[in-house]
C-alpha cells in the first residue's frame, strides 16, 4: 500500500477506535429521582379474561381511573393501560396474545412497552389487578436478570397489585384442569412460573416500592396469596369490609376495616383498624408517595 494511503487508513482506524472507546466509557444516564408526585405516568394492567378478552382496557379500569382523577387535586400525569389479548379496544398498548400465551411472554411485551419510556429516562408507576400483578412482577424479575428478549433496564418507581395471585390461586388449578389453558397453569399454586419469581418482589433499575393488597372476601385470590412474596407494604381488608375480587379495582370511596405491615422494616401485622381508605384510594396513595404506610 503506498505510504500516503496507508497513513490515511491508519489515521481513520485510530480515530474510529478512539470514538468507540469514548462511547464505551460514557456512563449511562443516571436513574430518575424518586419523588412524591401526581405528575407521573401510571400504567394499569388488567387481569385474566375468562371470555378470551376484555372489551376495553380503559373500561376495565374505568372506575379506578376516575378515582385517580377525582381524588384530591386530581391526577395530573398520564393514566395509561396495557392489555394482552387480541382484539381489545381502548388500550394505550395492546399485545395481541391469548389465554394460551405464557405469562412470561406477556411480561416480555409489557417490559418492552415500559422500556419505550425508560430508554428516554422516564419513570412510570404501575397499578395491576389480579393476574396483571404476575405480569408486572415477571417483567421486572426477568429484566433485572438480563433474560433474552427483555430490555436492558426499566425505571418503575412504584407498583401496586390488587388481588394478584402471588402465591397462586385454586381457581387457576380448576381452570387449568377444565381448559388446559397456559395462563391458568401459570396461576396454579406451586407452578414453575411462580416458583421462578422467587420470594421477594423484584426491583427495577431505580429501585421499586411495592404495595400488595388483598381481601378476606376475595373469592378468586386468597388474602394470603395476594400478599405472598415480600413487598415493602402489604395490606389485607377484613371480612367486614365486604370487598370481593373485582371490587378491589372498582371501589373508590368509603372507609374500611384493614390491617397492614411494612415488611422492609421487619414489621409484623398491625392490629385490625377501622377507617382505612378504599382499595383504589389506597393504590393512588401508594403511587403518589414513596411509602404507602
Amino acid at each position: 500500500m503506498p505510504g500516503p494511503r496507508r497513513r490515511i487508513v491508519l489515521f481513520l482506524a485510530t480515530l474510529m477506535a478512539a470514538v468507540l472507546t469514548g462511547l464505551a466509557a460514557t456512563p449511562a444516564s443516571a436513574a430518575p429521582s424518586r419523588t412524591n408526585s401526581n405528575q407521573s405516568r401510571v400504567i394499569f394492567v388488567h387481569g385474566f379474561a375468562p371470555e378470551g378478552k376484555h372489551d376495553s382496557c380503559k373500561g376495565y379500569f374505568s372506575k379506578a381511573i376516575s378515582g385517580f382523577k377525582n381524588t384530591g387535586s386530581g391526577w395530573k400525569g398520564s393514566l395509561l393501560t396495557f392489555g394482552y389479548y387480541k382484539g381489545q379496544a381502548n388500550c394505550s398498548k395492546n399485545f395481541p396474545g391469548s389465554q394460551k400465551t405464557p405469562l412470561k411472554e406477556v411480561a416480555k411485551a409489557f417490559a418492552n412497552y415500559v422500556y419505550s419510556y425508560s430508554k428516554n429516562n422516564v419513570k412510570v408507576d404501575v397499578v395491576a389487578h389480579s393476574m396483571g400483578g404476575l405480569v408486572v412482577r415477571a417483567a421486572l424479575y426477568y429484566t433485572a436478570r438480563g433474560a433474552s428478549g427483555f430490555p436492558p433496564r426499566l425505571y418503575v418507581e412504584d407498583v401496586v397489585t390488587l388481588g394478584s395471585p402471588h402465591g397462586g390461586t385454586g381457581w387457576g388449578t380448576f381452570c387449568a384442569t377444565v381448559t388446559n389453558l397456559r395462563q391458568c397453569k401459570d396461576m396454579k399454586p406451586g407452578s414453575s412460573f411462580i416458583k421462578a419469581l422467587g420470594s421477594t418482589m423484584p426491583n427495577s433499575a431505580m429501585g421499586t416500592d411495592w404495595t400488595t393488597i388483598g381481601s378476606y372476601d376475595d373469592e378468586i385470590v386468597s388474602e394470603t396469596s395476594a400478599v405472598a412474596g415480600v413487598a415493602e407494604h402489604e395490606w389485607q381488608y377484613h371480612p367486614d369490609a365486604n370487598l370481593r375480587h373485582n371490587e378491589l379495582k372498582t371501589v373508590t370511596g368509603g372507609s374500611y376495616k384493614a390491617r397492614h405491615k411494612t415488611t422492609k422494616n421487619g414489621a409484623t401485622w398491625s392490629g385490625w383498624g377501622s377507617g382505612y381508605a378504599s382499595p383504589v384510594k389506597l393504590a393512588r396513595t401508594a403511587v403518589f408517595y414513596h411509602s404507602s404506610s
